[in-house]
C-alpha cells in the first residue's frame, strides 16, 4: 500500500480517525441527515479528545 524507502510518511492512527470521522460527518450532511451528523459529531469529539482523570 505504501511504498517502502520513499520520504512518504505513513499516515497515524489518529490522523486516519480523523480522516474517517470527517468523510462520515459530510456523508451524513450530504443525504440530509442533519441532526444524525450532529449527534455523531459531538460524540467523535469526545473520544476523540484525551480524557483527563484530574490532577
Amino acid at each position: 500500500m505504501y511504498a517502502k524507502g520513499k520520504s512518504s510518511s505513513v499516515p497515524s492512527d489518529s490522523q486516519a480517525r480523523e480522516k474517517l470521522a470527517l468523510y462520515v460527518y459530510e456523508y451524513l450532511l450530504h443525504v440530509g441527515a442533519q441532526k444524525s451528523a450532529q449527534t455523531f459529531l459531538s460524540e467523535v469529539r469526545g473520544f476523540c479528545l484525551p480524557q483527563h482523570n484530574g490532577p
